[in-house]
């Protein structure tokens, strides 16, 4: 697949000092590389009332990605340590 990123992914990145939590996320990003869409991988849930928009649990912290199946795209949000501000508006 086709990996995207986004500068607001890309800052959120850099703001996590946890080295086991960007490990993590490398080796995520490694697998949606190689991967044919995103049933492949596990602990993969759509976000309510935004279609398109998935979370992938890694640990305490969720990946929110834009996956556009006709184009095997993905759009890598964020990455953010799980809370109540975790799932915001994404247009």
């Amino acid at each position: 697949m086709y990996i995207a990123r986004t500068e607001e992914f890309e800052k959120s990145v850099r703001k996590i000092k946890d080295s086991l939590a960007k490990k993590r996320l490398d080796l995520l990003i490694e697998k949606l590389k190689n991967a044919n869409n995103l049933k492949e991988i596990s602990n993969v849930k759509p976000v309510d009332n935004y279609p398109f928009i998935y979370r992938i649990r890694t640990g305490n912290y969720r990946l929110i990605v834009e996956y556009l199946d006709g184009a095997i795209t993905i759009l890598l949000l964020e990455y953010v340590k799980r809370n109540e501000k975790t799932y915001r508006n994404y247009k």
